[in-house]
């Protein structure tokens, strides 16, 4: 019941801030010649995000090697795909989508080769950021918490602005995501997570400057963050449930908290990029991740909620149950959607973010 009430109120959240309409894709018109697999292709997604043996299994049965190639931050990701770098699919956040297609970075889809698409909750088709989904497959979303060692702080963690606390100043750990990161720094005012008002990006900015110059920086990659709280360098990570899992197994007092201001929600989707040669290859790809077993298979070992409505059944009970997966009604109610930001936004946030580093550059050398 705790799935299904997570799409429930996931999809009066996309009602109210994103959803444009509800209606399956259109697909492209199909050519005459059989197209051809290409005997290689290029997966650019987040580090450790896709497990191996779903590569594996895609490669066997299609004769098609896949070069798994991984970004730190989506930002990173932007750029690379905005630059033209190849890449045959891509996994791209919801916010920078728009961006993209004004760019005219991304190739638009043919259905006729993705007909598992069928599987996709219709929560999660015909958003505002993709009308019609002509760009975009959605592929799985989550919250972003802190993983607390209660066995020495206590349950007194609570709110983002606890990041901040003196008793915790060179113990929290972050990962260098700017969106995340001023957006998290922006609740902690009491601003809106996307605010795009230059006096609230200001403050934001000045709070964050504090933050990083004590905080310990950690790779995105899941295992190196987890390892710093469970040595106990940290005793706070701002991470995401797939840390908790691990954390948990390692330490059975880390808690998740999703902090009083509201967590923020992301959702992934699976693209492909105008600089692949290998559409149809890609397209063939991202319907064999679309198929139920396999999109369970990702859930089950990466701990993320699928979009995919078939896949839930499959799904292990003690995830589709577990409320760091698949947070309260009361939770979501508070939670906060990463929404696209206007051009000027994506301005004011680049030398938002640029201050940031510089600032604690600055600090670093004169130490």
């Amino acid at each position: 019941m705790r799935a299904r009430t997570w799409f429930v109120i996931v999809c009066g959240l996309l009602l109210s801030c994103l959803l444009h309409g509800c209606k399956d894709p259109a697909p492209l018109a199909e050519s005459k010649a059989k197209p051809q697999l290409a005997k290689e292709l290029v997966f650019y997604n987040w580090v450790d995000d896709m497990p191996q043996s779903v590569l594996d299994a895609f490669t066997q049965e299609y004769g098609v090697k896949v070069h798994y190639v991984p970004f730190g931050s989506q930002e990173e990701a932007v750029t690379n795909i905005r630059s033209g770098k190849v890449y045959d699919v891509a996994v791209v956040e919801n916010p920078f989508i728009p961006s993209l297609l004004a760019a005219n970075r991304l190739a638009e889809l043919n259905f006729l080769h993705i007909p598992n698409f069928k599987n996709i909750s219709p929560n999660f088709r015909d958003l505002a950021i993709d009308p019609g989904n002509r760009y975009t497959v959605p592929y799985h979303y989550g919250t972003t918490g802190l993983l607390v060692r209660t066995d020495l702080v206590g349950a007194t963690v609570s709110r983002w602005a606890d990041l901040w606390d003196p008793r915790f100043a060179g113990k929290v750990a972050i990962r260098l995501q700017p969106r995340e990161l001023i957006g998290l720094t922006l609740l902690s005012l009491g601003h809106a997570l996307g605010s795009e008002k230059p006096e609230e990006i200001d403050a934001a900015v000045d709070r964050l400057i504090t933050l990083k110059k004590s905080a310990l920086v950690v790779d995105v990659d899941n295992a190196e963050a987890v390892g710093k709280l469970l040595s106990g360098e940290a005793v706070i990570l701002l991470g995401w449930p797939l840390d908790y899992q691990l954390a948990k197994a390692g330490n059975p007092t880390v808690a998740y908290v999703l902090p009083q201001e509201g967590t923020a929600l992301w959702s992934d989707n699976y693209v492909i990029p105008a600089s692949s040669a290998n559409a149809y290859t890609a397209e063939v790809f991202i319907n064999f991740l679309l198929r139920p077993e396999i999109s369970a298979q990702i859930a089950n070992e990466k701990n993320y909620p699928t979009a995919n409505e078939a896949a839930l059944p499959l799904v292990h009970p003690d995830i589709r149950n577990d409320p760091v997966i698949f947070p309260s009604a009361d939770e979501l109610r508070r939670a906060h959607f990463y929404l696209p930001l206007t051009p000027a936004g994506e301005a004011l946030y680049q030398r938002a973010w640029e201050r940031v580093l510089a600032a604690t550059a600055a600090s670093r050398e004169r130490q």
